[in-house]
């Protein structure tokens, strides 16, 4: 559009002759200063940073498809995004075109008018997510609805009346861009109830088919001539599949069941139904053969549980019989199940006791060993040697030097029975008659320097008396 109106005005201005002049020329301001240049190539950068930032933002509005809530917003945002490379690529190359003017009748410049474009863009798209929000807002139920045909993929099962469904609720979607939002709740109502029904007549579709053939074809095979009670039997419980189905249409697992149970009462009748048509075509003489065959069936059921033989009785006796027996035996399994898991709860208390001893065990034995590990005979310190020069020169002395030797505090914390057979291994005390003779005082331990020191006192004493 911009190059068009270009070509449009420079065809005008030649047929004017003169009258109009070269606007490249007149109105481009030449970057005259370094400062200039580095004002205009901040200015580039920056717009090309912006241009970047709207395509990754439209690129997001695609992936979320934004414009589906407003389609003439995100219209209208992309072009102003076009306008803005297209102003854009004029200086992208050459710089200079900038600041030059971006139309012949125009007084904006190049990069002036990428702004504008640029800003016009985020306005459209700023516009756009506000409709998404009141969208969302105003036709919440709908668009649950929506969601939930588009999950169960009801489009696959029901084309027309999916698209039919879907161009009604764009058109209310609509309704709220165009600012008329009163339109669109007002319409709502009757959109949900269709997209209701849709819904339930695919999950019918989904999970009750199969049902629903097989009961068209036992009608069909006219299997109610044959067991109408257990036709009429499937037929009601594909109608209580149905019923549940509009009631709960997202109630998944229980469908499933309800499904199942159907398709079992029909087999059960079409079963009935062939039991049937071979006694009706049975001959009297085969009558009592049919008989046995089933009688031998419960026969072999007593014998396979290790029952007895009851053909005694009733056929339905027999059966009630297997029933008992198959009850006395599950009640009797329970009991030892019960039995088992008290004995299992039990040993579990015993693994855990004796666990705990061993660790005990463990514990106490450690102990022990680092005791045996241990020396018998605890260090002690040596004896304070004795000064035996003053004893040898006066016997007198010895009498002065003896309160010197006796406080020793190390010998009082020493036990006796340790170090008493030191004292009994000594030579007769007697036959040394100073202090002075005993060489082996200097390196004795301080318990045996107690005895020594009695000993010197009764060797002395008779000294002193004399």
């Amino acid at each position: 559009m911009k190059r068009e109106f270009k070509i449009a005005a420079l065809a005008a201005a030649v047929a004017l002759s003169g009258c109009a002049s070269d606007s490249a020329s007149t109105t481009a301001q030449p970057l005259e200063t370094n400062q200039a240049q580095e004002q205009v190539a901040n200015q580039i950068g920056n717009v090309k940073q912006s241009i970047d930032l709207a395509e990754k933002k439209l690129e997001e509005t695609t992936q979320s498809k934004l414009d589906w809530y407003a389609t003439l917003q995100v219209r209208d945002a992309k072009n102003a995004l076009a306008e803005a490379k297209e102003y854009y690529a004029e200086y992208a190359q050459d710089p200079s075109q900038a600041n030059s003017s971006s139309g012949f009748f125009s007084s904006t410049t190049n990069i002036e008018a990428t702004e504008e474009s640029i800003a016009l863009f985020n306005s459209h798209l700023n516009k756009a997510e506000a409709i998404r929000s009141e969208v969302k807002t105003v036709l919440e139920e709908a668009l649950s609805y929506r969601a939930q045909l588009n999950k169960i993929d009801a489009i696959k099962y029901y084309p027309t009346t999916a698209k039919q469904l879907e161009k009604r609720i764009k058109t209310l979607v609509d309704y709220v861009a165009d600012e008329n939002a009163e339109r669109a709740i007002s319409g709502q109502p009757e959109l949900v109830r269709k997209q209701r029904a849709l819904e339930v007549r695919t999950v019918t579709r989904i999970y009750l088919y199969d049902a629903q053939t097989e009961l068209n074809r036992l009608k069909t095979a006219r299997i109610s001539m044959h067991a109408p009670e257990t036709l009429a039997q499937g037929a009601a419980a594909v109608k209580a599949a149905e019923a549940f189905i509009a009631a709960e249409p997202r109630a998944t697992a229980q469908i499933i069941d309800k499904a199942d149970e159907a398709m079992f009462s029909l087999n059960h009748a079409q079963q009935v139904a062939n039991v049937v048509k071979k006694l009706k075509a049975m001959p009297e003489k085969d009558y009592e053969r049919h008989v046995l065959s089933f009688e031998k069936i419960l026969l072999n059921v007593s014998l396979a549980l290790g029952s007895e033989d009851v053909r005694d009785q009733p056929i339905s006796q027999q059966g009630k019989h297997i029933v008992d027996f198959i009850k006395t035996n599950q009640q009797g399994e329970q009991e030892s199940a019960i039995a088992q898991q008290k004995l299992r709860s039990k040993l579990g208390d015993e693994k855990a006791r004796t666990a705990m001893l061993e660790k005990k065990v463990a514990e106490l034995s450690a102990k022990l060993h680092t005791a045996q590990q241990a020396p018998a005979v605890l260090p002690v310190q040596p004896a304070a040697p004795v000064k035996t020069a003053t004893v040898a020169a006066a016997p007198v002395a010895t009498q002065a030097t003896v309160p010197t030797i006796a406080p020793e505090p190390a010998t009082v914390e020493q036990p006796a029975t340790v170090e008493q057979p030191a004292v009994a291994e000594q030579p007769a005390v007697t036959e040394q008659p100073t202090v002075a003779e005993q060489p082996t005082m200097v390196k004795q331990p301080a318990a045996i320097a107690q005895p020594v020191e009695a000993t010197t006192e009764a060797a002395t004493a008779p000294a002193v008396q004399g």
